[in-house]
């Protein structure tokens, strides 16, 4: 009888531990890669890098490789031919809305950012995709 009940004992104790699940405390990794056109090695004291992305309302500015600060984006039109990238899109920053007009060659890469149609910074463009 004794030995009956160690092994309805043990039994229960294995069925206990077996069964218990363990709550997972991490949400889903639920990023997806979108498209951007990223805007490195500006000249004349521009940001560190600029994501406009070509399907959602944002633009992401670097400041220096860490630090970044995002801004909702407006009128994204990308009239590109099959030589040149011809972007133009519009932030909202907290002092109104500021203009950018983006030309280069598709070979190279090579081309110019425009801001509010004055500030012309040399650029280098490339099409990637980012997690967000």
């Amino acid at each position: 009888m004794k030995s009956i009940k160690t092994y309805f004992g043990v039994f229960v104790l294995v069925l206990t531990l077996i069964s218990c699940e363990e709550e997972s405390n991490f949400k889903a990794f639920e990023a997806a890669l979108t498209p951007v056109y990223s805007l490195t090695d500006i000249s004349n004291n521009g940001p560190f890098k600029i994501n406009i992305y070509r399907e959602k309302s944002l633009i992401i500015e670097y400041r220096s490789e860490v630090n970044a600060e995002s801004f909702v984006s407006s009128g994204f039109t990308d009239a590109s031919t099959d030589t040149n990238y011809e972007i133009t899109v519009s932030k909202q920053t907290e002092t109104g809305m500021q203009s950018y007009v983006v030309s280069a060659d598709k070979a190279s890469g090579a081309g110019t950012l425009t801001v509010d149609g004055t500030a012309v910074h040399d650029i280098v463009l490339n099409e990637e995709e980012v997690y967000n």
